[in-house]
């Protein structure tokens, strides 16, 4: 995938996401944890493609002082 594609992927879903929030009857502290781990999944949906969640640039060539993911997790 190019970059502008998982742009794309990105803002569809915050906006899903946005949507089911302002839906909910959650408290504040339990939406917090619904975005902290929503980010959290983002971060890994970018670096399985190759590309830092923070920066946007391919992982090889991220320069973030303390990037999100240096590389694919293995998720089990």
């Amino acid at each position: 995938m190019k970059i502008f594609d998982l742009l794309r992927a990105y803002h569809e879903s915050r906006e899903n996401i946005r949507l089911l929030l302002d839906l909910s009857d959650m408290g504040d502290y339990e939406k917090m944890g619904f975005i902290d781990a929503w980010q959290e999944e983002m971060a890994d949906f970018f670096a399985r493609h190759d590309y830092c969640f923070a920066c946007n640039r391919r992982l090889g060539r991220c320069q973030c002082e303390e990037p999100i993911r240096t590389s694919a997790r293995t998720i089990a």
